[in-house]
């Protein structure tokens, strides 16, 4: 590592996994997900490391800026991230509304028998 940016990207990438390990110590983030956070941390540190790599790729695809490159991947990255819990939002969305539903069912039931019982 011989460049600044290179040490403020492999900074910033090691605060983040910091961040996500104290988070999920805290009970704040789940396992499951916290997992998903772990991997994306340390492919920051990875590729925080392999900045003249990454440039020698952009160049060879077409890209002569190195950062587009990177913004590029960023993006669909958390494309598919924000598809996932839309999907998941989605999913609680309508297992909320059946326990809604539920609820509803059996206060309906109770408040008859209690008519029922006071008659």
């Amino acid at each position: 590592m011989n460049s600044t940016i290179q040490w403020i990207t492999f900074a910033a990438a090691l605060l983040f996994l910091i961040q996500v390990v104290y988070l999920t110590a805290k009970n704040k983030l789940h396992d499951k997900y916290a997992f998903i956070w772990i991997i994306f941390a340390i492919a920051g540190l990875f590729l925080s490391l392999s900045l003249p790599f990454l440039n020698d790729v952009s160049t060879k695809i077409g890209i002569s800026y190195m950062p587009s490159l990177v913004f590029m991947f960023a993006f669909l990255v958390i494309l598919i991230v924000l598809t996932y819990q839309t999907v998941l939002l989605s999913r609680h969305e309508k297992l909320i509304k059946q326990l809604v539903q539920e609820i509803g069912f059996l206060d309906n039931q109770l408040q008859e028998s209690k008519r029922g019982s006071g008659k």
